[in-house]
């Protein structure tokens, strides 16, 4: 049994201020589109928000899905790896998988593939043939997640790679887990990325590619 935990405490200045988890792609939330990507594999999902307001704002969007809510620790800053943290702590089961609500088209299969991978490892991340990490998109062991990203954030260390520095960390290619990284991982800060993403949503959820 593995827990979802979706990180929905982001604004976005490139935005316009937007609540991300609200912004809207052909017309459906984003909060909802990862939702209903990734629900079936999860035995709980857990939405990490900011506020009560946040979670007031979302819980009509999902009012018929069963998610559980809950808030960043009040002891440490906003930041990306509190809200991992926090939703580590919430979760009741070993193995979690992670996601920023800002990733419309991770769908279960990814997750699962990354997730098949903690039987050795203490988490399993994307990786782009240049090097960069996906560590908003990853399957992680709770209790390793939990005590590594304390001791960061009791450093004042906020990004959210910052425990893979200490966890015996899986890097698996982005071409090992789709044919299409490019759209897969495509995520959604700035107005131009909202507009690719809805020339990417046709082809995507319509398998219009080769």
């Amino acid at each position: 049994m593995y827990s979802l935990v979706i990180l929905a405490g982001g604004l976005s200045q490139r935005l316009g201020s937007a609540y991300k988890p609200l912004v809207r792609l052909k017309n459906k939330a984003l909060i909802r589109l990862v939702v209903e990507n990734l629900e079936e594999l999860f035995t709980e999902v857990i939405i990490v928000v900011k506020s009560e307001k946040q979670k007031n704002l979302l819980k009509p969007i999902l009012k018929d899905k069963n998610v559980i809510f809950t808030l960043d620790s009040s002891i440490f800053e906003n930041g990306p790896l509190v809200a991992m943290y926090t939703g580590a702590l919430k979760a009741q089961y070993s193995k979690l998988f992670i996601i920023a609500s800002d990733y419309p088209f991770i769908e279960s299969n990814l997750a699962l593939k990354l997730l098949e991978k903690l039987s050795e490892y203490e988490a399993a991340i994307p990786m782009w043939p240049n090097g960069y990490i996906e560590p908003l998109v990853g399957s992680y062991r709770r209790e390793p997640l939990v005590n590594y990203s304390y001791k960061a954030l009791m450093k004042g260390l906020r990004r959210a790679r910052e425990p893979l520095n200490y966890m015996k960390t899986c890097y698996v290619n982005v071409y090992e887990l789709t044919p299409i990284p490019e759209i897969v991982f495509h995520n959604i800060n700035t107005i131009e990325d909202l507009v690719k993403a809805e020339k990417f949503y046709d082809m995507f959820f319509r398998r219009e590619f080769t």
